[in-house]
């Protein structure tokens, strides 16, 4: 664990020590947390690097502080493992460092993370509405979820007036390696598994992946922008890889069997969405299907279990029904 008196006023993360001068930052997911999804922090023995910043401004500026006291400096890099609001939107509050991407994720920020901010922009103040409505429910899923997600909304509302989204300045294709004198961090990336572009990082001298949302622990996970074949092969190629701590995108410190866990997701909801299309059933048929037992007290399963049943059933009409 990190020594408490190196610890900045945590808001949005829980900082957790994997290596001396490795720290990943777990979103809190309780009481406001408002990190949004978790990040790292490295000493690379002459230079800091951060690895993902967060969905709000106060995320940013947390991680910012935090790398600056963990490590004695303020951070040279900040690495952004993919587009997603949750993990580029306090990349403004690195002033200074050299934003580091894919070069397919700077295109998809400029666009995609521009159209995403654009609605949050116009739909933050109805979604709030909503979810104060839903945590009054009488369901108790309703009440959940509603009361999980208000947070997340208000803070995406008070980051908006003053959000300017960040374009990496450094990018790469398929890998990137920074030589420090203490360790070595290598980036590699990977496309069309958790979305069009995804890099994960690699600490081999202290067996540590970060591997942004390539990896939930105990969360549904997020497959639309992605294709559920391919991830499942990125997961076992992860999987294979020389590591002893995997730092998920959401949820807790990550092992091997974790892999395993997420592959078997995606082929029993693809078994779910196969059978209703057997029987020449609809996509409502398909998503009216109770979640799995296995699946069932996982996180977000309100927010993706819906949107995942219905992007595997449209994929696996398209593909024919074939397997995955």
């Amino acid at each position: 664990m990190v020594p408490k008196s190196l610890l900045p006023s945590a808001k949005c993360y829980h900082y957790v020590g994997l290596a001396p001068g490795v720290y990943a930052a777990l979103d809190l997911l309780t009481d406001g947390g408002l990190g949004g999804c978790n990040a790292g922090i490295v000493d690379l023995g002459d230079r800091t690097l951060v690895f993902d910043s967060g969905v709000t401004l106060r995320a940013g500026r947390e991680l910012y502080s935090a790398a600056k006291k963990l490590t004695g400096r303020t951070p040279y890099y900040l690495v952004v493992s993919h587009y997603h609001n949750d993990h580029i939107r306090g990349s403004q509050n690195f002033l200074g460092a050299v934003e580091v991407g894919t070069t397919l994720t700077r295109e998809l920020i400029a666009t995609k993370g521009q159209a995403e901010f654009e609605w949050d922009r116009d739909n933050a103040p109805s979604q709030i509405a909503e979810m104060r409505i839903l945590a009054k429910s009488k369901d108790e899923g309703d009440r959940e979820f509603g009361s999980f997600m208000l947070p997340y909304w208000q803070g995406i509302l008070a980051s908006i007036p003053e959000i300017k989204l960040r374009l990496p300045d450094m990018t790469f294709d398929n890998g990137l390696t920074f030589q420090g004198s203490k360790r070595v961090a290598q980036l590699i990336a990977f496309e069309n598994g958790h979305c069009e572009s995804d890099c994960v990082m690699f600490l081999p001298q202290d067996g540590i992946l970060f591997c942004g949302d390539l990896l939930f622990v105990g969360c549904h996970p997020f497959l639309g922008h992605g294709d559920p074949m391919k991830l499942s092969s990125i997961l076992e190629r992860l999987a294979g890889m020389k590591a002893r701590v995997f730092v998920p995108g959401h949820g807790p410190l990550g092992q091997k069997k974790h892999f395993d866990e997420l592959q078997s997701y995606i082929s029993t909801l693809s078994s779910q969405a196969r059978r209703v299309i057997r029987k020449g059933g609809t996509e409502e048929e398909a998503v009216n299907q109770p979640v799995p037992d296995s699946f069932a007290d996982w996180l977000f399963a309100r927010f993706f279990y819906e949107s995942n049943m219905r992007y595997i059933f449209r994929y696996l009409t398209q593909k024919g029904g074939r397997q995955t």
